[in-house]
């Protein structure tokens, strides 16, 4: 496919890979960053920055390219790419202590929400589900499915005793939030939408293959930050468990295998 928004999303994605890269940079290497958080956050923060500089920034630019020349598969990439971008910068926005790049933070949620905007649109206008043949759909289905639900068990866990209890989540109160912004974008938006996308993928709608897609991305790139995380947790003495490290490892490496699966199904448009 061709982007119809090309000129504007050419900027839009050279903005997003500077600012990204400057925040990231911030982060992951000068301590004085997060220094108004907890040891906790801070080392997750560090955590994800890095995921964000080495993968992050790349696989942004290197799938507009492409997408830009006519590839089916980095369109879907990219758009996925810059909805883990967007999903991690409302946290960032929301849950990190002010610091000295509020301002960049801001503008990296910015560039990324309307950047995802113009390229769903493009997205919305192509046949999408004539790009697959013979897709494992169902599959992909209850793999998204089983997902989202896990993780709605996860948090409303948490959240359910403490609104029967009339207390705060130990995920609130532990790191003095007035909520956690995690639970909010996940049970307002990333979950009900990549159960939307798992059920429409089943019917074999346009839009649900382009959800579906973007959700498995999205999951690769989420996966591996809270994997990074994990792991800068116990590297710094903050905690002596990786083992849930492992855990989304195998999440990371399930929804890779998945999206190769889905992908391999992708047709060649004619003359390229």
């Amino acid at each position: 496919m061709q982007f119809k928004h090309f000129k504007i999303l050419r900027i839009l994605t050279i903005l997003l890979a500077l600012s990204l890269s400057i925040v990231s940079v911030a982060g992951a290497f000068f301590p004085s960053t997060y220094e108004r958080d907890s040891a906790s956050i801070a080392a997750q923060g560090a955590g994800q920055d890095l995921v964000d500089l080495f993968v992050g920034v790349p696989l942004l630019l290197v799938t507009f390219v492409l997408a830009s020349r006519g590839n089916r598969k980095a369109a879907l990439v990219y758009a996925g790419t810059l909805a883990y971008i967007m999903y991690s910068f409302i946290i960032y926005c929301f849950g990190v202590y002010f610091n000295q790049f509020f301002l960049l933070y801001c503008l990296t949620l910015s560039l990324s929400l309307y950047a995802f905007i113009l390229v769903f649109s493009d997205l919305r206008q192509q046949q999408v589900e004539s790009w697959f043949e013979k897709a494992p759909v169902k599959l992909i289905s209850v793999y998204l499915g089983f997902v989202a639900l896990v993780f709605y068990v996860l948090w409303l866990k948490s959240v359910v005793p403490a609104i029967l209890q009339n207390q705060i989540p130990k995920e609130v109160s532990d790191y003095n939030l007035l909520v956690n912004p995690v639970h909010v974008i996940d049970l307002v938006f990333a979950l009900p939408g990549i159960l939307i996308g798992s059920v429409l993928i089943w019917r074999k709608k346009a839009v649900g293959f382009i959800i579906a897609s973007l959700a498995l991305v999205f999951m690769v790139l989420l996966t591996l930050a809270l994997a990074a995380m994990v792991l800068m947790l116990v590297a710094r003495g903050i905690s002596e468990d990786h083992t849930i490290a492992l855990v989304f490892a195998i999440l990371s490496v399930s929804s890779v295998a998945l999206l190769v699966l889905l992908f391999r199904k992708i047709l060649t448009p004619s003359g390229t």
